[in-house]
């Protein structure tokens, strides 16, 4: 059974700051949309000025219409962009699909935990990679899929493996990717702009290239333009981020009852990854999806860097391991 473990008025506080955030980050994103599409629409009039040299040339109504018009466009194009995400964040760590005669026991953990809470078995993916992840991609609980290193499989026990698995399909019961994909779009885009400029990614490495587009390229000019915005953005977002991951944490101590198995098994994760650095995910899009963050190279703020790491804390799209290992060991049941 599905305990929840917030007070109603933690629910509503949750669910008030993932109303306010989607909705700024949506602004955000439509402003910078209609920014870049207005300065399209502009650009071409001035060529047809220029070229055509008509009687009569339109005016500032007419302008602003059309670049509403083409920032619409740009927004949807954005948005129509992200049904590939969740076959993109698959193919971009190789991860392959499990039948059932395959691992098993890791099958039937993940049934199990499902089944405990009501929601649809994910699909479950294993990634040949060294480096200790777990996520889950997609976006609704009925096409959820949950990918899993070989990596993470090597260093936990069975109990830690059932409350790693508590807490991605947790993310899945509380909807966390439908809510993170919207999130993330205006920031999504500029982070896949400026690493495509400045880096390769985890991507590259297994043939699958960038999903930096054109799209992409104007909701980021539209957002420099917008920056004051811009930095509030990313500043909710990474907010909103760090939330779901103590959600979930809570969420899986739900389900397996068993706050010391997941304590142990993110100081596990945090430990290999800070004792075996791997570039697999620290400049990858599922950097974000991972259930600890990798360390990066270079904290970035919306894709560019930031210029000192005493501010990666503001950015960081999950809690520090410490605090949530600390707060695990604090539960009683």
């Amino acid at each position: 059974m599905w305990h929840v473990m917030e007070t109603n008025a933690q629910r509503v506080y949750l669910y008030s700051l993932i109303g306010i955030t989607l909705l700024g980050l949506g602004i955000t994103a439509l402003l910078a949309a209609v920014v870049s599409g207005s300065i399209v629409s502009t650009s071409l009039f001035f060529i047809y000025a220029i070229l055509l040299q008509p009687p009569e040339l339109p005016s500032t109504e007419t302008l602003f219409l059309v670049g509403s018009g083409a920032g619409t466009c740009i927004l949807t194009l954005l948005l129509w962009g992200e049904q590939h995400a969740p076959a993109h964040s698959i193919r971009a760590v190789n991860a392959t699909h499990i039948q059932e005669d395959k691992h098993p026991e890791l099958m039937n953990t993940v049934q199990l935990v499902a089944h405990q809470v009501s929601t649809p078995v994910p699909d479950i993916y294993i990634a040949p990679i060294e480096t200790p992840f777990s996520f889950t991609t997609g976006f609704r609980p009925q096409t959820a899929r949950l990918v899993i290193s070989e990596g993470l499989l090597s260093i936990l026990d069975q109990s830690e493996v059932e409350a790693v698995m508590a807490h991605e399909v947790a993310h899945i019961k509380n909807r966390d990717m439908v809510v993170m994909t919207i999130a993330s779009l205006p920031i999504g885009a500029t982070k896949r702009i400026f690493r495509l400029f400045s880096d390769s990614t985890v991507g590259v490495k297994y043939g699958q290239p960038s999903r930096a587009d054109s799209t992409d390229l104007f909701i980021t000019v539209g957002l420099i333009l917008i920056l004051p915005i811009w930095i509030v953005a990313v500043l909710c977002w990474a907010a909103l981020s760090r939330t779901r991951e103590f959600t979930a944490d809570s969420g899986a101590i739900s389900i397996t009852g068993d706050p010391a198995s997941l304590a142990t098994a993110l100081e596990k994760i945090d430990t290999t990854l800070s004792e075996r650095p791997s570039t697999d995910l620290r400049n990858a899009d599922i950097s974000p999806l991972s259930i600890v963050e990798p360390p990066q190279k270079q904290p970035d703020f919306g894709g560019l860097p930031l210029p000192t790491r005493r501010l990666n804390w503001l950015v960081k799209t999950h809690p520090n391991t410490e605090r949530r290992i600390k707060r695990l060991r604090k539960k009683r049941l």
